[in-house]
């Protein structure tokens, strides 16, 4: 049986925003999903629940929860960006928004791991 996991419309929007994505760029974060897919999600009813599957479920998890870390340590958009933008050792020198566009779906997991740390105080 596959995995199903839920999400409203609101949670791929709102981590689209906190990452300064467009939808075009959230549908290759996602693993090269269709834009037409992230654009019909984001017009859905708030009240009706997004379902997906299989690989879905795994990208777009970690999708929201790199947006979820990134507001939690970088309150302020200008902090979120700087960060995106700066070439990490953890990330082989790739910048974080880099390693998520060219490494779908391990550079999602990547930086997930790496956000993880800091919000954990350990030392990247």
């Amino acid at each position: 049986m596959s995995t199903v996991m839920i999400l409203s419309s609101d949670d791929v929007k709102e981590a689209r925003n906190i990452l300064g994505m467009t939808q075009l760029e959230t549908s290759v974060a996602l693993g090269n999903i269709r834009p037409e897919t992230v654009s019909r999600w984001e017009r859905s009813p708030k009240d009706e629940p997004l379902k997906m599957r299989g690989m879905n479920v795994i990208t777009t998890r970690q999708f929201t929860e790199v947006a979820d870390l990134l507001a939690e340590l970088f309150p302020k958009e200008k902090d979120r960006r700087v960060f995106l933008e700066t070439p990490q050792d953890e990330l082989d020198g790739k910048s974080p928004i880099r390693a998520i566009m060219e490494d779908s779906p391990y550079g999602l997991r990547d930086v997930v791991r790496l956000l993880g740390r800091m919000a954990e105080g350990i030392p990247t």
